[in-house]
C-alpha cells in the first residue's frame, strides 16, 4: 500500500476548503516536540497537517457570535478530517492518532491549556503548506491566515521528504506590510512574534480568568448581589462559551491581512 498516504492526501486536498500536507517526524523543525510525539504515538513516522479555511464573510462580520460560530465549524472541520484520516490509515494497519488542535489541551502542566502538544504552524511550514507572517500566524495559498490547523501522527512512512521545509520560513509579502500590527487592538504584535499575555487577555475576554473572577465575586458577595451575579450577562456569556467550546473575541490579525 505504498500509495495509500499519497491517495488519501490527494482525495482530501480536492476539498475546496482544505489544505493537507505531510512531513517526517524527523524534520528538524519538530525537534522541540519529539517528547510529545513519542508519548502520543511512539511508532510515528509521519505527521499529517490538516488546514481548514474560515468563511471570510463571517470573519468580517460585526457580529461576534457569527465569527464564533464559524470558528467552531472550522475547528470541527479540522477535527473531522483528522479523525477520518486516522481511521482510513488504521483500516490499512497503520496506527494513527489525531492530536487536538484546540480543546481539550493539557491544563494541568506549565502549559496551562495555552500550548498544544505540537505547534501546527511550525508543522505546516515543515509540510510546505505556508509561511509565517508578521502576525505570527501561518499564511497560506489561497486562504491567507484565515484558517484553523490540526492534524495527526501515523506509522505510515513519510512521502515527498525532499520537498519538506527544514527551516522556519517567513512570508515575503509581509516585508512592507504592517496592517496586522496597526489593527491589533492591544498592540500585541511585533515582527513575527506575539505578546501572548496582551493577546490572550483580550482574545479570551470571557475565558478562564473571567470565570475565576466571576466565581470569586459570587462567593464573596451578599445574597442579593450573589443572585444578581448568577443571572447577569457575564455569567450567561460564560455559560454559552462552556456549551459551545468557543471563547474567541478577536480575529483582527486574520481579518486585516491583505493576503
Amino acid at each position: 500500500m505504498t500509495n495509500l498516504l499519497s491517495n488519501l492526501l490527494e482525495d482530501t486536498n480536492n476539498e475546496k476548503d482544505l489544505l493537507v500536507g505531510v512531513c517526517s517526524i524527523d524534520n528538524p523543525l519538530l525537534d522541540s516536540f519529539q517528547d510529545n510525539i513519542n508519548k502520543i504515538l511512539p511508532s510515528a513516522r509521519s505527521l499529517i497537517v490538516v488546514i481548514a479555511s474560515h468563511s471570510k464573510g463571517a470573519l468580517i462580520s460585526d457580529n461576534n457570535q457569527v465569527k464564533q460560530y464559524d470558528t467552531i465549524y472550522t475547528y470541527e472541520r479540522v477535527r473531522d478530517i483528522s479523525m477520518k484520516l486516522t481511521r482510513e490509515l488504521e483500516f490499512e494497519d497503520y496506527n494513527a492518532a489525531a492530536v487536538p488542535a484546540f480543546i481539550p489541551l493539557d491544563v494541568m502542566s506549565e502549559r496551562k491549556g495555552m500550548k498544544g502538544e505540537i505547534c501546527w504552524r511550525t508543522a505546516s511550514v515543515a509540510s510546505g503548506l505556508g509561511k509565517i507572517g508578521k502576525n505570527n500566524l501561518l499564511i497560506t495559498e489561497p486562504f491567507g491566515p484565515r484558517i484553523r490547523i490540526g492534524g495527526l501522527l501515523t506509522e505510515h512512512p513519510p512521502i515527498n521528504t525532499k520537498s519538506e521545509n527544514r527551516e522556519l520560513l517567513t512570508h515575503p509579502k509581509c516585508n512592507s506590510c504592517t496592517n496586522c500590527q496597526k489593527n491589533c487592538p492591544k498592540e500585541a504584535l511585533s515582527d513575527y512574534s506575539t505578546n501572548k499575555k496582551l493577546c490572550g487577555d483580550y482574545i479570551f475576554a470571557y475565558g478562564l480568568r473571567k470565570y475565576s473572577d466571576q466565581m470569586e465575586n459570587i462567593i464573596n458577595s451578599n445574597p442579593d448581589k450573589r443572585k444578581n451575579l448568577l443571572r447577569d450577562g457575564t455569567t450567561r456569556e460564560l455559560w454559552q462559551n462552556f456549551m459551545t467550546g468557543c471563547y474567541y473575541y478577536c480575529w483582527n490579525c486574520q481579518i486585516s491581512c491583505p493576503d
